[in-house]
């Protein structure tokens, strides 16, 4: 039996020696090339794979070769770039780094203008290294800085500059949210530490790429401190991806940015963040039903965040993912619409709407059988206000003091609401097109415009012209409708509607107290009814009516004949 048993453990001990000198090996560049390439390489002998590093394997870049990783899913357990060797993550590569990275020559991850390179290295420690992003000319961009031990020298060359000698400005500053207002760098700031806890804004002279040379960030990175009821700007600090949301690949407990631990620190009217898309600033969620097309935060990217209080958020390391390139300036999905209602029963209208100088916001109305006319948290969201002009709604129940650019409602409202539009304009033609449409098709949607008592159905590049400047709500008002006819205009608050089965609905102000009084043409009373915002008059003949309606505010009296 001792026999036996020696010879299976020698037989065993033999077999998995075999096994590591045939699953382990050292590649070594024999020229420039591809990291996918099996001719790049020279192998370690005894190695029986199929000529391409795996994350088993040793990588060792030699002097003088640039090899190239520009494909998804490379892998290595250790990396070493010799001096005069370079490694470069294209725009499209993904690579991850199992233990340790050692880096004498040049290692550099390719950002571009809408996708980025990947870099995944949690287990080295850490070493230096060059992250390419594109910052865009005559906007800014919102960047987190990728590497650490970065000052403003290091990136100021082809930034924006403005003004002149001691008081020129350079195109990098942040966000004081203490004061709620940005600082600009000057150029003789040239000392001055980029900090990892906070987003930055940049602008490019012409628009080009911006190398970042600093150390890889292998520990997790708390963020600047937050405020009550204010803006704070936060930095992806990694060359890689971060998972944004509970929908990311491989999401689950705390390994993606917007955890349950996080949305306690997000006001519950803003449980969002908020990015620019290269058009426009847009909300990015947990829902599923709001239309939002992002699951992670590319390298490079910053995003806003509206605090609940003093807390600092986390970006741990086991948030990083590789995502194939898609950043906040590639999120936004114009033009879809689809008129069939799902399963599901959710209806999502997303506008782009544009002001008098062609500034882009976005307003969205989601309906759900899961959601109430109060606030959804996560669902319901506050929007982010920027620029001159300002966009919005108002909750049907309560929370009158945050302007939403995401309202959610009931999916049984969907064919009888009402939502409160509120405008900041100095005037001009206002453009509502399509992003996203999953409305039915047999609701229409109308816009009532109070002071000129008009209502105006909207299609796709609905205009609104105003002939001022208007800041405010109490003007406007959107309606989602399959039976209400618009008709009746009133002037102060009231609004008056026919329906096709010859019934009246009154819409009055929220808090006031009505009488409604119907009276034939020969002035015999027919009905009365006493309500505070809204009620139905049912039944009523095709022959000449009398509305009086009596309230706080005066009497309105319609005279009106049904079709």
């Amino acid at each position: 039996k001792y026999y036996i048993m020696k010879k299976l453990f020698l037989s065993f001990s033999l077999l998995f020696s075999f096994s590591i000198m045939f699953s382990q090996a050292t590649f070594t560049s024999q020229s420039n090339g591809s990291w996918s390439a099996s001719g790049t390489w020279t192998v370690s002998e005894g190695f029986d794979g199929d000529g391409v590093p795996d994350s088993d394997d040793t990588v060792v870049i030699a002097n003088g070769h640039t090899v190239t990783c520009n494909s998804e899913s490379q892998a290595s357990q250790n990396l070493t770039v010799n001096s005069g060797g370079q490694l470069t993550v294209g725009d499209e590569g993904e690579l991850t780094i199992g233990a340790s990275v050692t880096n004498n020559g040049t290692l550099v991850v390719t950002g571009g203008e809408v996708k980025s390179g990947s870099l995944i290295a949690t287990s080295a420690n850490t070493f230096t290294y060059t992250y390419k992003l594109y910052i865009p000319a005559s906007e800014w961009k919102l960047v987190g800085i990728p590497v650490t031990n970065l000052t403003v020298d290091d990136v100021d060359n082809n930034l924006a500059t403005n003004g002149s000698g001691a008081s020129q400005k350079v195109g990098i500053g942040y966000y004081d949210s203490s004061t709620s207002a940005w600082v600009v760098l000057l150029s003789s700031a040239t000392t001055t530490l980029l900090d990892q806890t906070k987003g930055y804004e940049m602008m490019h002279a012409s628009g080009g790429v911006v190398d970042f040379t600093g150390g890889l960030r292998t520990t997790d990175r708390s963020t600047i401190t937050t405020f009550l009821n204010k803006w704070t700007l936060l930095g992806n600090p990694f060359p890689s991806y971060v998972r944004l949301t509970d929908d990311a690949t491989g999401s689950s407990g705390s390994n993606y940015f917007l955890n349950a631990t996080h949305l306690s620190y997000i006001k519950n009217t803003h449980q969002s963040v908020w990015g620019w898309d290269g058009t426009a600033y847009d909300s990015y969620s947990n829902s599923n039903a709001s239309g939002g097309t992002l699951d992670n935060v590319a390298p490079g990217d910053a995003f806003w965040v509206y605090g609940a209080g003093t807390e600092t958020f986390t970006f741990t390391e086991d948030m990083q993912v590789h995502n194939g390139g898609k950043g906040f300036r590639n999120s936004v999905v114009q033009g879809q619409t689809d008129d069939t209602p799902t399963s599901s029963r959710n209806a999502l209208i997303k506008f782009s709407v544009y002001d008098d100088q062609n500034t882009k916001r976005y307003l969205s109305v989601v309906f759900g059988d899961q959601f109430s006319l109060g606030l959804d948290p996560g669902e319901d969201i506050g929007g982010f206000k920027s620029g001159k002009s300002h966009i919005y709604t108002q909750l049907k129940d309560g929370y009158a003091d945050v302007d939403f650019a995401i309202q959610a409602l009931p999916y049984e409202n969907i064919n009888d609401v009402t939502i409160p539009i509120g405008l900041e304009s100095n005037g001009g033609e206002i453009r509502f097109e399509y992003n996203k449409n999953t409305i039915p098709s047999y609701i229409d949607m109308y816009l009532e415009d109070t002071k000129n008592n008009t209502f105006k159905k909207i299609d796709n590049n609905f205009v609104l012209d105003l002939d001022e400047e208007y800041k405010g709500l109490g003007r406007f008002y959107l309606h989602f409708t399959d039976e209400i006819i618009p008709e009746l205009p009133t002037d102060d608050n009231l609004r008056i509607y026919t329906k096709r089965n010859n019934d009246l609905t009154i819409h009055g102000s929220t808090g006031n107290d009505y009488t409604a009084k119907l009276y034939d043409y020969s002035g015999r009373l027919i009905k009365s009814v006493n309500f505070t915002q809204k009620t139905d008059i049912s039944d009523v003949s095709n022959s000449l009516k009398i509305l009086r309606i009596e309230s706080n505010d005066g009497v309105t009296i319609k005279k009106f004949k049904l079709d």
